[in-house]
This record gives C-alpha cells, structure tokens and sequence, in this order.
C-alpha cells in the first residue's frame, strides 16, 4: 500500500508559500493528499486545498523525491531530479511541447532534493504502457512529439543549456559500462518473462554498445527519453484527444527520432506495431517538414530502426536501477519484448554492427 510522504512540499506552510504569488498570500489548509501515477524515480500526489486556490481549481500535483533509497540512488547517478527541475525552471519555455504548468519548482543540489508544484490536469486518463495505445492517442502523442522537436531540432542554442546531457563518449563510454554492469540482474529477474530468443538480442545489444552509441546521427533536439504511455495525460475534449506530457526526469540533447521508435515501439502489441508504424512514422515526417525541419525520409526510417534499441537498453537499466514493483516488471517485460521484436523487425543490428 501506498505511503504519503512526509517530504517537506506536503505542507500547508511549505504550499502557502510557494503558491503566494498565486493565491495573494493566502494561507492555505489541505483537505487531503493521495498518491497519483506509477512513477518508480518520484513520487507524486494529489493536494486538494480546503478552498480553490484559483478561481477554477482547487488542487495541485506535488512531485517529491522517492521514498526507496534505491530510487534515490539510481536519481544521483542518472540525475533525474536535476533534470527536471531544469526542464520546468529553464526549457519549457523553449519548446512548445504541451507539458503542465509549473507553479513552483524548487532543487537542491547538495542533497539531490526537489520540489515540483504542477499544474492538477482534472479529468485527464493516464496511458497504460501494459495495455497499450489506440491509434487515436498513437497520433496525438506523435504531435506533441513534433512539438517537442521541431523548435530547437540541430540549434546551436542547444548548448546554451549547460546541465543538458548530451550525446558524447565520455557519458556513453559510463553508460555502457553501467549498462553491462546491470544486464546479468536484468536477465536472471526476467528469464521465463521475455523469450530466449529476445534475451539473446538484448545480450548482443549490450555487448556492442560502443557500436550502437558510435552509429548515434550528429544533429540532436530535446529528446524526452522517456516518451511512453505512462507519461502521457489524456483529456477527450469534443471528440479531440488532447495530451499532456509529464515525467521530464531524462530529457536530453539527443536525435528526435530516438523519442519516435521509442514511444511506437514500446505502445502497442508487435501486430498492430507492424500495423501502425509506417503511417505514424510518416505523421512525424510531415510533421517535421511543416514545420521546416527536413529529415529525408530514407534516413528517417534509417535512425527509426537504429533507435529501436532505445527501449530495451531503458528496460535492462531502469529495472534494476529503481525500486521494484510488480507493475514494473510486467512493463519492463512488456517493453523488453516488444522493442525486441522490433529490433529483429527492423534488422536494427545491421546498422551497427
């Protein structure tokens, strides 16, 4: 069962004062705090005040540091709570991704400790990453992918962001070395839940590591790196899906295209995958093209099979790295199959190896 935290940002005195500028310095007194999501990295909860804190809203979502100390640990490896706390505080701005409001960010760096206040998006459905997308979500959320990618796609600006990680040999020379490091646990916790035959893949997509990282295209954007179901708020409104994107613990300045496999490949069974993929693919190449970014379309279905591997090299780190749960596992065996079968779908490994 679920524990509320007793993390600092779930205060009256703490709340009062971070949301001043929004409730004219009134003080605030919570009626009640339940846990929302499946996030294994954070923890985050519903505030509902005892008054509207605005004059159509009377709740907020609190985003604090996990209560698991493996969750805590793999955040200062990965960096996950800088991250973003620097997406909501320095980029959002930047991109036009529709994420939620922030109404107060809060990092500290010593202690690797955070506070987010967003936005409460009411009404809204979270995606289930086990069961799957429609295709009517499938094309919302490759929208906002484009969204995400198109202001900032191979912009000097880029570096502008200093705390952005980025695609480089020292970062990927750790990550491969943190990615062999783990894979032995991965495969024992998950042998009779992913097939032999995938198993394989992802023991050979490890050992050649270096080869994935080298075969990476030069030109990067903001990538989420995280791009799934979970991650994705849904709200119908008059027969349009609109989305909202949370969880920015892994943004990065890397190619967008690793975001698109990722997110087709890890959303539906492999037959409506195989089904689905080319029209999705080609949603996000136009796109990309209206909004004046050109990607030929052989290269674009070149990095679309690359970055196939994206998602199982996510299920063997995150895995291990955070706390375990049973939901966890069944979407890490779900995202280590299916992205598994993409990768021999596509025959991704001919492009590095």
């Amino acid at each position: 069962m679920s524990t509320i935290s007793s993390h600092q940002g779930i205060s009256d005195g703490y709340l009062s004062a971070a949301l001043a500028t929004v409730t004219n310095n009134r003080q605030l007194d919570i009626r009640s705090v339940s846990p929302i999501g499946t996030g294994q990295m954070a923890e985050s909860y519903r505030v509902v005040f005892s008054e509207p804190i605005t004059h159509n809203a009377n709740s907020v979502v609190v985003k604090v540091p996990s209560q698991s100390q493996s969750s805590r640990a793999a955040s200062k490896i990965t960096r996950c709570y800088e991250l973003e706390t620097s997406f909501y505080s320095s980029l959002k701005s930047h991109v036009w991704v529709n994420a939620p409001e922030c109404l107060h960010v809060w990092y500290d760096a010593v202690n690797d400790d955070f506070v987010l206040v967003l936005e409460d998006i009411v009404g809204s459905t979270q995606g289930d990453q086990i069961a799957g997308a429609s295709y009517q979500q499938a094309v919302s959320a490759i929208d906002e992918l484009v969204k995400l990618h198109a202001p900032l796609w191979g912009s000097k600006s880029l570096g502008d962001f200093t705390w952005l990680p980025t695609h480089s040999g020292r970062t990927d020379n750790g990550g491969g070395e943190l990615l062999r490091s783990v894979f032995p646990t991965f495969a024992e916790r998950f042998e009779g839940k992913i097939s032999s035959e995938l198993l394989l893949v992802g023991e050979r997509l490890v050992a050649n590591i270096e080869k994935y990282n080298a075969a990476f295209p030069k030109i990067a954007t903001i990538a989420h790196r995280d791009f799934r179901l979970d991650n994705l708020l849904f709200t119908t409104r008059d027969g349009e899906i609109d989305v909202k994107v949370v969880d920015w613990q892994t943004v990065a300045a890397l190619p967008g295209v690793s975001d698109l496999s990722y997110f087709i490949g890890a959303s539906f069974n492999v037959d409506d995958r195989r089904k689905f993929e080319q029209d999705l693919v080609s949603r996000y190449s136009a796109g990309l093209s209206k909004n004046k970014v050109v990607l030929e379309s052989n290269e674009l279905w070149s990095q679309y099979r690359l970055f196939s591997a994206a998602g199982y090299i996510m299920a063997i780190v995150a895995s291990v790295l955070v706390k375990q749960t049973d939901r966890g596992d069944l979407m890490f065996a779900a995202m280590a199959n299916r992205h598994g079968q993409q990768m021999i779908d596509l025959e991704s490994e001919k492009l590095y190896v």
